[in-house]
């Protein structure tokens, strides 16, 4: 029995995380989400959870943490990521690190250092970090829901509907048998993304799930060491 959790690390508010615990089949328990302002609070948490729920075997990020040193920016990850989603996805939600806009390109690798140097100082068991990208992996797992997945983070849909189009894609984790919720629902589009990452987590560290998982890797500067991309391909 382990836990993995997903983290969307936005600004004031919108830093979401997520936790999932595996008990050897699906479906996985969610048992936590909730959208903290900076590094130290997600920090608080995660090492909280760890000793109150069991060993944190792997972390899934929403933001790059991994860079390029070319003039573009792009990453081979990017390109081929760019490549293998479908071809209604925006060329914008697959961009370089340098050209992403928003908190996330600084407080992903800043978690996961300071995840890292907690291990270090003994309060934690250091789990696997991965890099992850939830709108590429909804608009994989989600094909027949395209308004929901273009919408719930879209410019100029009103609040409601947003939140409409977020709850139906966290319907598509339990109809589909994959999360069993024990905790409130996610309800922002910042805990949706939090959710797939954890589930993307707990398909890379438990294969046995039957999640398909791809990893994607390219990269030439590693702030916060090896860390491939990964997104989930399909549902068992």
């Amino acid at each position: 029995m382990s836990v993995v959790m997903g983290v969307h690390p936005g600004g004031r508010s919108s830093f979401a995380i997520c936790g999932l615990f595996w008990s050897g089949r699906l479906p996985a328990l969610f048992f936590s989400s909730r959208s903290y302002s900076c590094v130290q609070e997600v920090l608080d948490n995660i090492v909280g959870v760890s000793g109150e729920w069991g060993q944190i075997v792997g972390i899934a990020v929403d933001a790059p943490l991994t860079w390029s040193a070319t003039s573009s920016g792009m990453r081979g990850c990017d390109k081929k990521l760019r490549a293998h989603v479908p071809t209604w996805v925006p060329n914008s939600w697959v961009r370089a690190p340098n050209a992403q806009p928003g908190a996330a390109t600084i407080q992903g690798p800043a978690l996961v250092w300071s995840l890292a140097h907690e291990a270090k100082r003994g309060l934690l068991e250091l789990p696997f970090f991965y890099e992850g990208h939830a709108r590429a992996s909804l608009a994989l797992i989600a094909p027949d829901l395209r308004e929901a997945v273009l919408g719930y983070r879209k410019r100029g849909v009103d609040a409601p509907t947003r939140r409409k189009y977020a709850h139906r894609l966290v319907e598509r984790t339990i109809e589909s048998g994959i999360v069993r919720l024990e905790a409130p629902r996610p309800t922002t589009a910042g805990e949706l993304d939090a959710l797939i990452c954890a589930v993307t987590a707990l398909g890379t560290v438990h294969p046995e799930s039957g999640l398909v998982i791809r990893e994607l890797t390219g990269d030439i500067i590693r702030p916060v060491g090896k860390r491939s991309l990964h997104i989930i391909d399909a549902l068992p």
